[in-house]
């Protein structure tokens, strides 16, 4: 009878011992408990209270890109558009890298004028690919920066182009059915630009700066959009320079 008593006595002591270690805060022990809350939630619910990133770039490597809460994009056919316009783009600049070099060779060009178009036409692919970049994240995710990025190189891919297509020293047919293409391209993925950056305006709550760079953007790429079809619906003149051949008199 005493030893069964004292292992009673024993067993209740543990077990209260057990009790109060269990209420003890352990280093660490909070984090455990709120790491084990958030394993069964889905992993998007996880970040959407931190959701306050305003680019692409600014998103933690390695989880998958989230968009904007109840942002949907409102052109989704533009992804296949993108796709499409890689390969285009990659094509009529090697056209136009072809015809610099022919032109170079065969006419001649105003001092300075060859290199200076040499030098935009280099420009141009480095252009295209931060424009697909950011065009595609953009419309996708619906960041403000990544939608200003893509208007804004849109506005200076359409500015390029539209120098080659109306102002480049010599403008062969080639040129202008090529380049009336990609202009008119690089303007439509504009204009989706321009309708998703309304959504995320509306959806996102944005600084005065953030909005004046949206608006900014926009305003400058519909300028241009603009200044481009009513360049092509005008009527054009050809100005052809008239030159006097002095006979001698005998």
């Amino acid at each position: 009878v005493c030893f069964s008593y004292h292992v009673l006595i024993r067993s209740r002591s543990c077990a209260a011992f057990c009790y109060r270690t269990v209420e003890v805060d352990m280093p660490g022990q909070r984090r455990d408990d709120e790491a084990s809350q958030l394993e069964g939630q889905p992993l998007g619910s996880q970040w959407s209270s931190k959701d306050n990133y305003y680019s692409v770039l600014n998103m933690p490597p390695g989880r998958p890109k989230s968009a904007l809460s109840n942002y949907s994009n409102l052109t989704p056919w533009v992804r296949g558009l993108f796709f499409c316009h890689t390969y285009f783009a990659y094509v009529y600049t090697f056209y136009m890298f072809v015809l610099a070099f022919y032109k170079g060779y065969a006419l001649q060009y105003p001092p300075g004028r060859q290199t200076w178009e040499m030098v935009l036409i280099m420009v141009l692919p480095a252009m295209q690919h931060l424009r697909f970049f950011f065009g595609h994240w953009g419309n996708e995710l619906g960041r403000p920066h990544d939608l200003f990025a893509f208007m804004l190189f849109g506005t200076m891919t359409m500015l390029v182009l539209m120098y080659f297509l109306f102002y480049q020293a010599y403008i062969m047919p080639l040129d202008t059915s090529y380049l009336t293409i990609a202009v008119f391209i690089v303007a439509v993925e504009g204009i989706c630009g321009i309708i998703n950056s309304l959504q995320t305006m509306k959806l996102m709550s944005l600084s005065v700066c953030q909005i004046s760079m949206l608006l900014i953007s926009m305003t400058s790429l519909l300028g241009v959009i603009t200044f481009f079809f009513l360049k092509e619906l005008l009527p054009t003149e050809a100005w052809v320079e008239q030159y006097q051949i002095m006979k001698d008199a005998h």
